[in-house]
């Protein structure tokens, strides 16, 4: 993980987020990261902000650490050796549900945060990270973890008393009447015959035009035949459902619920009505979208700033045209057939084709160091020329190797670096710069050396013309376990009509 103090400076001092805590509450938080500047640079910022501070270097020391000492709140990092801040997440969920947990990492991964979101997570820290940030964070999980744990008692007493036959009294009961969360109760048919309040204000409706009706939180959803279904099931075989649904208030209008589903019994043990417990999430989802809208955003431009480096070395060869388009579609057919072979799986996912995709126009980027007179010679190179054209490999793989060393762990400047350099090294080891062979090569900078030479035959450059696409596929074959390596090969076999769809689009376009 990268330090704070590496990348923006702390400003320690801030201003607290005014707290609405009626009743102080001494806080105690766990930073877990394998670095240890990371974690002395976190325990500054916090104390600073008035919470007591422990460190664990591990997923691991953090478990032990929570069977021994109580916490309001972990900040774990995300990529850590063995076991990673999501796993070390599941465990606190599973084993210590009151407690706010905060991911931080420095990658902008927008399937990392649905995950993290959805698997408990309170927030998600994206470095760099100023001080006042860190703090702002850690009081808001703390102030959500306040109202789930005053969700969690107020809840736990209703079922306790609907479940002893009480449903008369929760009609006037404070909690009911005064909780936040909307309250309903259902007979064995679904129709309502209780509500609350909050419930009343939640939708819109008022309690007489709510009697004897289905609620329509469970007509809402937009699959509600197996939405019911589902719930119909777990009431029965569980006693309980819960989840989270849209439904629509009086006006018409869409919210989310959080909802918990309990089926009421008698002494006897026979069910007799289901107590629907709702609370508006509408905000929580909106600002997760935000959060996911602004990584979007700077997704979109990591992805522009990559094909304007990119286009920095293709932009002195115009006659290639929509090369780095092709390429990266190539790259992601070869990449998503590979993905279903048996020695790939684990290799190939969803992220790595996506980091292929972005990374495979970079692969030339070395060429901006390449006199124009060897670049765009129309003839043959000569034996000193092809050698000057070849270090291309190693000026594009340095360049991509200094910025990856900005950037924490492993990112698409990773493979970046791996295609630049190693793209014209051949299977049987006679390619260069460094001659490696067979799967000693990378897989991603295998999968560029076909696209690029596939490429390359079915395009017209200034030292050739272009070759139709039977003759490429003739020619290519024939370097099958010699220039290529021979899965790749047959990835093209299997999906050569997607090829051939690349290159009559985006020929067109061109």
């Amino acid at each position: 993980m990268e330090s704070p103090t590496q990348s923006e400076p702390l400003n320690m001092t801030m201003t607290m987020p005014a707290s609405d805590d009626s009743a102080a509450e001494t806080h105690r938080l766990l930073i877990v990261d394998d670095d240890h500047d990371v974690r002395r640079a976190l325990v500054e910022v916090l104390r600073t902000g008035g919470y007591e501070c422990d460190q664990a270097g591990s997923a691991a020391e953090a478990l032990l650490y929570l069977q021994q000492q109580a916490y309001t709140c972990v900040l774990t990092d995300l990529i850590m050796p063995e076991r990673s801040g999501l796993d070390l997440l599941r465990d606190i969920v599973s084993t210590h549900p009151d407690i706010a947990v905060i991911l931080v990492s420095g990658q902008n991964d927008t399937a990392q945060v649905r995950r993290a979101l959805k698997s408990g997570a309170y927030d998600y820290l994206v470095k760099p990270s100023t001080a006042g940030e860190i703090v702002t964070t850690v009081h808001a999980a703390l102030k959500k973890r306040k109202h789930y744990i005053k969700e969690q008692t107020d809840r736990q007493s209703l079922r306790e008393r609907v479940e002893i036959g009480m449903v008369e009294s929760i009609l006037f009961e404070d909690i009911v009447r005064s909780t936040i969360d909307g309250i309903m109760i259902t007979d064995l048919e679904n129709r309502i015959i209780m509500v609350n309040p909050a419930y009343e204000q939640l939708t819109g409706f008022l309690r007489q035009e709510l009697m004897g009706t289905i609620p329509e939180i469970l007509k809402g959803t937009r699959s509600s035949l197996d939405f019911g279904r589902r719930v119909a099931y777990d009431l029965a075989s569980t006693g309980c459902w819960s989840g989270e649904v849209i439904d629509r208030r009086k006006d018409g209008s869409e919210w989310f619920a959080n909802l918990t589903i309990s089926r009421v019994k008698d002494s006897r043990g026979k069910a007799f009505a289901d107590v629907f417990v709702v609370r508006d999430i509408t905000d929580k989802k909106n600002l997760e979208q935000q959060l996911i809208d602004r990584l979007l955003e700077v997704q979109s431009a990591q992805d522009a700033a990559i094909i304007g480096f990119a286009k920095l070395a293709e932009c002195r060869n115009p006659e290639t045209g929509v090369h780095l388009e092709r390429m990266r579609e190539y790259c992601r057919v070869l990449a998503e057939h590979m993905a279903q072979l048996p020695p790939y799986r684990t290799q190939v996912d969803e992220r790595y084709i996506d980091a292929l995709y972005k990374s495979s126009p970079l692969h030339d980027v070395g060429k901006v160091g390449i006199p124009d007179s060897i670049l765009l010679k129309p003839g043959k190179l000569t034996h000193e020329e092809y050698e000057i054209m070849k270090t291309h490999t190693i000026i594009g793989g340095d360049a991509l190797k200094a910025a990856e060393s900005k950037l924490p762990g492993r990112s698409f400047l990773t493979l970046g670096k791996e295609i630049a350099y190693h793209h014209h090294e051949k299977f049987d080891g006679s390619g260069y710069p460094f001659g490696l062979s067979g799967e000693s090569i990378p897989l991603c900078a295998r999968i560029v050396a076909f696209a690029d030479a596939y490429d390359a035959l079915t395009s017209k450059r200034v030292y050739k013309d272009m070759v139709s696409p039977d003759e490429s596929k003739r020619r290519l074959l024939t370097d099958r376990g010699k220039h290529f390596d021979p899965e790749v090969v047959d990835a093209f076999l299997t999906r050569e009509a997607d090829f051939l769809k690349i290159l009559n689009e985006f020929t067109m376009e061109a």
